[in-house]
């Protein structure tokens, strides 16, 4: 919630919907708080659902009632979906990343996260040999962008501290932006317009692909949440990608379960760079721009998620290649 009152009041000069996952006596209700902008005005909207709980009706109400809320407002920039208590958003993103209803109106740009940087070590580890998972694995795990909250807390301690909690953190997710805060007090800038759906707005992902080996973690000691990145230069037919993909993410090849896959392709009679993107069993591959001439056409995937095997994940992709 802190990071919801920093966003409405803040002097931003946006026009920002946040809707909140409410409990208790307003069960079936979602509150949402809209920023009128220049002037720090707020104005409440209700928006009905069926449960109240937007992981139960996220598949019908939670679309309908965005549309309503894109209707009864003449410009939004941003809508925010806070979903304290959720451990999973990946019925949320991929209802905003794929639904039809809602595609020309409204898309997900990105799944931030809020950790406590006091107590986050504590909550790793005290699941870290189990079976299950704690909701912190879960929530970096889906995140595009972590903010490391209260690190006023641990200051005292050393930077030290911070950059084992900075590696904690990207061993589960490499992908993830990790950005430091007090109070979540943080740049707008920093989290709005990520683009992390957006397969135009591919540039961040292709930084982060060049050092691709690197984004892999290694040094786990058991089949935990982590990350995996494999790279071939093979043109690939996106037939078999597909077959490939699905097996993976739908069929849990080798008991492997995937949150989220990023990554670029190689596709064969083609000479654009497709984007891949997964949110569990949604994904989609769509060709994003022509290959520059001086770039190294490579498929460089990454994949976050648990007991991931790279051995069989690249050794299954190279099925992929296209044969002559």
């Amino acid at each position: 919630m802190r990071l919801v009152n920093h966003i409405l009041n803040s002097q931003h000069g946006k026009r920002i919907a946040v809707i909140l996952n409410e409990f208790g006596e307003e069960i079936g209700v979602e509150r949402a708080m809209i920023n009128e902008g220049e002037g720090g005005a707020l104005v409440e909207e209700w928006v009905e659902l069926a449960n109240g709980c937007i992981c139960c009706t996220v598949k019908h109400s939670l679309v309908q009632a965005l549309e309503q809320l894109v209707q009864m407002k003449e410009r939004l920039d941003h809508i925010i979906i806070e979903t304290t208590g959720l451990a999973n958003p990946a019925p949320l993103a991929s209802v905003l990343w794929l639904d039809d209803q809602l595609e020309s109106s409204v898309k997900l740009d990105s799944i931030i996260t809020v950790v406590d940087a006091k107590n986050l070590r504590f909550q790793l580890n005290k699941h870290r040999d189990s079976s299950s998972f704690p909701e912190a694995f879960l929530q970096i795990a889906f995140a595009d962008v972590v903010i490391l909250n209260k690190v006023d807390l641990v200051s005292s301690e050393g930077s030290v501290i911070l950059e084992e909690l900075e590696k904690e953190i990207h061993n589960i997710n490499s992908l993830a932006n990790i950005i430091h805060s007090v109070r979540c007090e943080v740049d707008l800038s920093k989290i709005l317009n990520c683009g992390a759906y957006d397969a135009t707005h591919i540039t961040h992902l292709e930084v982060l692909l060049e050092e691709s080996k690197s984004l892999s973690t290694r040094d786990l000691h058991d089949g935990g949440v982590r990350t995996v990145c494999i790279c071939d230069s093979q043109q690939v037919d996106l037939d078999k990608v597909r077959l490939w993909l699905e097996e993976i993410l739908w069929d849990k090849k080798d008991g492997m379960d995937v949150y989220r896959c990023k990554g670029v392709l190689r596709v064969q009679n083609s000479d654009e760079l497709h984007t891949l993107q997964a949110v569990r069993e949604i994904y989609d591959i769509v060709p994003a721009r022509k290959w520059k001439g001086s770039e190294t056409q490579m498929n460089k995937i990454v994949f976050i998620g648990h007991n991931l095997n790279e051995d069989i994940l690249f050794d299954s992709f190279r099925g992929c290649a296209m044969t002559t």
